[in-house]
């Protein structure tokens, strides 16, 4: 990528996206920015469009590193555990977590049609909400509903297993779960919650 900036004080050329070279120029040089061997955009003419693709971008390994998340708790699942409308079989769920959200993230053994993996983005107390919840409809065997200003989900026991729903009802992701991981299940969401929980006082 070549860049010349309009003050005339620095022509730039970026050889790598880890290395660069600059030297003054002129004040006859063209203020324009260039990508590959692509049409040049001129900055005197900023309606004129140039014929540029998409840039590649590559982060380096300090940026990914910060990009990743604080808590991971990974759960396993069985092969009773399905993503609608996606219609795809689950075979993990993630419980990430930044230290402030956690987010709860669906492993698809095949997913050629890029179904996004994120189910459901919950704060706190809304995750604390969640996972009372969760236990209570398992423990005795009864629907539950979690309903606040940032969540809404619903938890169905049914015959094989648990039928959740996350979001609103006429536009709902539902996850089915077997029986046999609804557990760790809830031990994965109660353990990512106990992660970022303020320290208690004695």
């Amino acid at each position: 990528m070549a860049i010349s900036i309009p003050d005339g004080l620095r022509f730039a050329n970026f050889a790598t996206s880890s290395q660069y070279t600059a030297r003054p120029c002129g004040r006859r040089t063209k203020p324009h920015v260039a990508l590959g061997d692509q049409k040049p955009y001129d900055l005197r003419l900023p309606n004129q469009r140039a014929n540029v693709n998409s840039m590649s971008i590559n982060l380096t390994p300090r940026i990914v590193a910060e990009l990743k998340p604080k808590f991971e708790i990974k759960v396993d699942l069985d092969e009773r555990s399905f993503l609608f409308p996606a219609g795809k079989s689950v075979s993990q769920l993630l419980f990430l977590s930044d230290g402030r959200t956690i987010f709860v993230e669906a492993v698809y053994p095949f997913n050629q049609s890029r179904t996004p993996p994120r189910l459901a983005s919950l704060d706190l107390e809304d995750a604390r909400e969640f996972g009372r919840r969760l236990i209570e409809a398992v423990h005795c065997a009864r629907a539950q509903i979690v309903v606040t200003p940032g969540a809404r989900i619903s938890i169905n026991p049914i015959a094989n297993g648990y039928h959740l729903q996350f979001g609103d009802m006429n536009n709902a992701t539902e996850l089915f779960l077997g029986t046999n991981c609804i557990w760790r299940t809830c031990q994965g969401l109660l353990r990512v919650i106990d992660l970022i929980a303020p320290v208690e006082s004695n």
